[in-house]
């Protein structure tokens, strides 16, 4: 079981891995030495140490860029260390941490800096990362994590937005990375989206529009999210869904063990109950445009919770099935975040009469 479990996450998560930013033969080489899952975080968080080393010595050496991208690396590798990985919570745990530790080495080094946001909410402070190009278009995007995701997996992405000048804001939402310490995910995060607009807006000093860009199961907590906040301006679900206790049953069992832990369940039934709670319909719909983009081939989620999302989110909606994609079609980047990128380019540059 543990051998098809290795084969299961590898073959079906690489090209995630790779598009975060980790080369391909460094993943296949980490996977290799893992063996099987029991040595999966083991692997993983040995080599993030090594990139860590790396980067201290290139920053020993006054060698910033150099270190900026391998403390980053780090902080992957660590990521994917605690990946899908439920076996062993403490290994998760220290891995989880030492990924956020790696990230914060990274952040003022890399170009444009990242800076980390602290915003006030329920009495504690949900962390994020900002980052504005050097030539501003005053336009932002909101990026949400899914449910084993994190803000610090997000610098590739990131770029697309920062090369056609909006500034990005990555946010661990409540039951994602350092926001755990709220619990598990919620099924309507629309005031932790409300702090954050506002931190933009106070502490930033930002009055631009805002898109709300959420992956997986970040996409339809941006759905649901979007109509409580009138800062956001346009919405983008990528492989995303409309009704998780309806996919229950057929939900592959690493992702049921995911839900599990992300939903802070207690025992099985909990967590179906839990998973019942994540449904868009009855729900109000945001009046902004929304895309809603879909890996035709995604194992996961399948293609028709993307139709399910468009008929939800109604006339100011845009849905595109890309038939070969897998889970957030990871296996095509290269299509579909230039895509999301120049939509809400040009739908935040409408909203402000700007030429986009």
């Amino acid at each position: 079981m543990t051998e098809t479990r290795l084969v299961e996450v590898a073959g079906h998560w690489l090209p995630r891995i790779e598009v975060a930013g980790i080369p391909s033969g460094l993943a296949r080489a980490v996977i290799e030495a893992a063996g099987s899952w029991p040595n999966w975080c083991r692997a993983w968080s040995a080599e993030a140490a090594r990139h860590e080393a790396l980067a201290d010595e290139a920053l020993r050496l006054n060698r910033p860029v150099t270190a900026g991208a391998a403390y980053a690396r780090a902080a992957l590798l660590y990521h994917f260390a605690q990946f899908m990985f439920f076996d062993d919570l403490a290994q998760k745990d220290a891995a989880s941490a030492r990924k956020v530790a790696a990230y914060r080495k990274a952040a003022p080094l890399l170009d444009p800096p990242a800076r980390l946001l602290s915003i006030p909410f329920e009495g504690g402070a949900l962390k994020a990362y900002f980052r504005r190009p050097e030539r501003f278009s005053g336009a932002l995007a909101l990026l949400l994590p899914g449910s084993d995701s994190t803000k610090e997996e997000f610098p590739a992405l990131e770029a697309h937005f920062l090369q056609r000048g909006l500034a990005t804001v990555s946010l661990d939402g409540p039951g994602q990375g350092e926001g755990r310490a709220f619990g598990g995910l919620r099924a309507d995060i629309t005031t932790a989206v409300q702090a954050c607009c506002a931190h933009i807006r106070a502490e930033l000093g930002l009055s631009g529009p805002i898109a709300l860009v959420g992956m997986a199961f970040g996409g339809h907590l941006a759905l649901r999210a979007a109509a409580g906040v009138p800062e956001i301006s346009a919405v983008v679900s990528i492989n995303g869904f409309h009704d998780l206790g309806a996919m229950w049953p057929a939900l592959p069992p690493v992702y049921r063990d995911n839900m599990f832990y992300a939903l802070g369940a207690s025992d099985a039934e909990d967590a179906r109950l839990r998973a019942a709670a994540f449904n868009l319909a009855g729900a109000p719909a945001a009046s902004v445009p929304s895309l809603v983009l879909h890996g035709g081939q995604d194992r996961i989620f399948p293609a028709d919770q993307a139709a399910a999302q468009a008929e939800w989110a109604g006339a100011r909606c845009s849905a595109t099935v890309f038939p070969s994609g897998n889970h957030v079609c990871n296996n095509i980047p290269h299509i579909y975040r230039p895509y999301v990128a120049d939509w809400v380019r040009e739908s935040l540059s409408t909203a402000t009469g700007q030429p986009a």
